[in-house]
């Protein structure tokens, strides 16, 4: 019997050690409008293959979404799609890095 391989999206969050105080906000990841709410890290999630919006924000003080940004990618049968967003500059106020790898 042959294992079929896994299809969805995989999202990774990171931040600068330096921006410490991101460790008390918690990251929602957004799949075409489906907001998750997720700790900083690897998340999996099993998607039918097609185009998907992937949205990354953390709320942040006054700031619902501090760091927001979006990339669209499509999730191809079989295969496992990966999406990296980082906080890459020490300031909260700037857009979050995000890109598929």
């Amino acid at each position: 019997m042959q294992t079929q391989a896994p299809t969805g999206l995989e999202v990774k969050t990171s931040f600068l050690p330096l921006m410490f105080l991101l460790y008390l906000c918690t990251p929602r990841i957004v799949i075409n409008g489906q907001e998750n709410r997720r700790p900083w890290g690897t998340h999996f999630w099993p998607l039918e293959p097609g185009w998907y919006n992937v949205k990354v924000f953390y709320p942040y003080l006054f700031l619902p979404q501090a760091g927001a940004n979006s990339i669209d990618v499509y999730v191809h049968p079989g295969r496992v799609t990966r999406v990296q967003y980082s906080m890459d500059v020490p300031f909260v106020f700037a857009k979050g890095s995000i890109r598929q790898v």
